[in-house]
């Protein structure tokens, strides 16, 4: 009989041992889970935060020194619209250096309703583009225009 509790009583203690093991590693996984929710809403409020429209008429893009293209920031907090934090890609090819220059009512970056401008110093031939202007936030737009 003695043999009989013994067996049992082993038996709970290993019972309880693989429950606790359970418990912890669900413990874990929900603490992992949890942190990856909260730094994935963290990085989609700071996106859409920082949104912004091109604002050209597609037939009609200005020339004054280099086609203006005019971005105007919708969202709700300024970014930096500077050469080093804005790609500017005109039909596939990166733009750097003297091909565009930025412009801005503060120097170095947009307030939130403000409109800079982007100038592209290239010669064009009549026809149709694309332009993809990136944020240093992954935020991207493109305008499909005519020269």
């Amino acid at each position: 009989m003695a043999s009989a509790a013994t067996s049992e009583l082993i038996f709970f203690i290993a019972t309880l041992i693989i429950s606790a093991s359970v418990v912890g590693v669900l413990g874990a996984q929900t603490f992992h889970i949890t942190s990856s929710i909260q730094e994935s809403s963290r990085n989609t409020a700071g996106a859409i935060g920082t949104s912004f429209e091109i604002i050209n008429q597609p037939d009609m893009i200005p020339y004054d020194n280099g086609y203006v293209f005019y971005i105007k920031n919708t969202g709700s907090t300024q970014f930096y619209f500077t050469n080093t934090t804005v790609s500017v890609v005109l039909n596939g090819t990166l733009l750097t250096g003297s091909e565009v220059t930025f412009s801005s009512p503060q120097p170095g970056y947009l307030a939130p309703g403000q409109v800079g401008e982007i100038t592209v110093h290239l010669s064009l031939s009549p026809g149709y583009y694309t332009l993809s202007v990136t944020l240093s936030t992954g935020n991207s737009q493109e305008l499909e225009f005519e020269v």
